[in-house]
């Protein structure tokens, strides 16, 4: 009788245990589980809101330089910060060209032209974007895709000619 009550508690403490430390293992897996979900969740909230339209595409040069300006339309309701607008990406495509520019390039300037003042572009405002002094070697005479490319990688295209 005394063996089967030490055996008792002897299995008995081994499943508390057992049981604790599978808990120990367990809870921090469904903690990162939950924060991934919540991470991700944010990200897809973020694009759902964020919607941008070229609204005028217009290009001048000669035989040596090319300048393209674009009007893009914050059609969304995400308030972007001037930052986060200098993080985005420009393309020019065409079936014999690709050209790559981002916001640090030398020549590539972004203006928020019908804005309040301040530092965001929000809903409704108008942000102009330079692309001036492209060696006209690299960008001949063609019909382009531009597209622009947000931080988020919401995106907006438009067809041009040079």
């Amino acid at each position: 009788m005394a063996r089967e009550v030490i055996s008792t508690s002897i299995l008995m403490i081994a499943t508390v245990v057992a049981v604790t430390a599978a808990i120990m293992v367990i809870l921090p897996a469904v903690k990162d589980l939950a924060h991934s979900y919540t991470s991700v969740s944010g990200n897809l909230n973020e694009k759902v809101e964020t919607d941008i339209e070229i609204i005028f595409v217009k290009v001048t040069g000669d035989a040596t330089k090319v300048n393209v300006y674009f009007w893009v339309k914050n059609t969304g309701s995400t308030r972007l910060d001037a930052d986060l607008v200098r993080m985005s990406d420009i393309f020019f495509t065409s079936s014999t060209t690709y050209l790559h520019f981002t916001g640090s390039d030398t020549g590539v300037t972004f203006t928020i032209e019908n804005g309040d003042g301040d530092e965001y572009w929000e809903r409704g405002e108008t942000l102009k974007v330079a692309v001036e002094n492209i060696d006209a070697n690299q960008m001949p005479q063609d019909e382009y895709l531009l597209t622009f490319v947000l931080y988020n990688g919401v995106r907006a295209n438009d067809y041009f000619s040079w």
